[in-house]
């Protein structure tokens, strides 16, 4: 045995030994909670208690993290899997309101954003305004009510830009990116793609909007009864300095131990969430723990009143009442974005069983956009398969990234050979 061989064995060794030093964390059904320390049939799973860095390089990949500063000040973090190969064009992927980037890489090797990295993309991971992984700024501290009056547009106008350019800068690639957005990072991109539809295709070739919130008045979730309040809520909570404490993801530091206290509050926590999201989940019992990880990740109050404006079938820039929108916007009511005038071709996921963004809003959508630019629609048409289960569910790889995966090639493909037939015809 050589001197690799044994060195290889003794660390193996000492990963094993941390390993079984390791407490418990996650079991295989609810039951296996209830005596989960001394549990046979559970285990410990890294994910359930690290950050998204961390997750990335503890299951074997490479990464890279980036500080973007936007136009208007925000610190945002975005990290990278890298395939220097540039064979492929780099894929970029935004998470939804009160996640983060973690949705991605959650489920361990079966996670999308490694399963696109070993086909050979070159995987970026961002992660936008307000959440726990970009909570910088060059002139305000996130303490300060000033740091949380952001909305959708700000992400979308400042952050998506922001984070796509770098994507671009450091990339070094020759192709365009291919964005995959889970709900409002789907908001965001269509906003975005709208007030600026030349920038947009300039750095994108594909939108793959998965769970897409755009007029959302199908949503069953029995809490957009609650949404009225969002603004009221949003004024006292100014008035009375809160605004960050209802904002920052360091909520879940309440909310983790709370909901992962007994299997009984597991369950609890879960029933309530799944009361916005769809009643029937494909989440495992093994993998509740590491999405509490994860959630909530932050957010502004401001971001979240897209959630009533939405619901009533609008989607327009924020709405300060009238009196500020006809100084802001020179009109008492805010401008709609005109989807119509997106050029980059998007293709649409849906789940049958989504509350939050259901399959008649997302054929509407689909019919909303110009002819020219629909690349697709695809639904996941299992029973028991809610809002949050595009990448946390057990049948994620089978259900979304598969097609996924299959969706990017088919379209390469397609690219590749109207390119040819162009340069032909030159």
């Amino acid at each position: 045995m050589d001197l690799k061989t044994s060195l290889a064995l003794v660390l193996m060794g000492l990963f094993m030994e941390g390993l079984h030093a390791m407490k418990n964390n996650v079991c295989p059904t609810i039951r296996d909670y209830f005596h989960m320390e001394n549990n046979s049939n559970c285990w410990y799973d890294f994910a359930a208690d690290s950050t998204v860095p961390e997750i990335i390089q503890r299951t074997g990949y490479p990464l890279i993290q980036y500080k973007v500063q936007t136009a208007d000040g925000f610190q945002l973090s975005v990290f990278r899997i890298p395939d220097f190969s540039q064979t492929k064009p780099p894929i970029f992927m935004l998470h939804g309101v009160q996640s983060t980037s973690g949705i991605f890489v959650g489920l361990g090797k079966r996670s999308i954003a490694f399963q696109l990295h070993d086909a050979g993309y070159d995987v970026w991971l961002g992660n936008y305004r307000g959440t726990e992984y970009s909570e910088g700024h060059a002139s305000l501290n996130v303490t300060e009510k000033d740091f949380w009056d952001h909305s959708v547009d700000d992400i979308a106008l400042y952050d998506v830009p922001a984070m796509l350019q770098t994507v671009r800068h450091y990339s070094g690639s020759p192709h365009k990116i291919i964005y995959i957005g889970h709900s409002l990072a789907s908001t965001a991109a269509m906003m975005f793609a709208s007030e600026r539809p030349r920038v947009a295709k300039s750095m994108v070739s594909l939108f793959i909007l998965v769970g897409p919130a755009y007029k959302m008045t199908h949503m069953t979730s029995p809490y957009r009864l609650l949404f009225p309040l969002l603004y009221p809520a949003l004024d006292l909570s100014k008035s009375l300095n809160l605004v960050q404490l209802f904002s920052r993801g360091y909520s879940r530091r309440l909310t983790r131990p709370t909901c992962l206290a007994s299997p009984v509050l597991m369950l609890g926590c879960s029933a309530l969430l799944n009361m916005f999201t769809g009643p029937f989940t494909d989440i495992a019992p093994e993998t509740i723990p590491v999405y509490f990880n994860q959630f909530p990740g932050g957010t502004s109050l401001k971001t979240m009143t897209f959630l009533r404006e939405s619901t009533r079938g609008n989607f327009r820039k924020y709405d300060y009442g009238p009196g500020k929108n006809n100084h802001v916007y020179g009109s008492t009511a805010p401008p709609e974005y005109d989807i119509k005038k997106i050029e980059v071709p998007t293709f649409i996921i849906y789940a049958r069983n989504d509350w939050t963004t259901t399959k008649q809003d997302a054929f509407y959508l689909y019919k909303q956009l110009p002819e020219s630019i629909r690349a697709g629609i695809y639904g996941v048409e299992k029973m028991n398969f809610n809002h949050n289960d595009y990448f946390f569910g057990k049948n994620a790889d089978k259900l979304v990234t598969k097609p996924i995966l299959k969706i990017i090639e088919n379209f390469l493909k397609r690219s590749q050979k109207q390119y040819s037939q162009n340069t032909i015809s030159l």
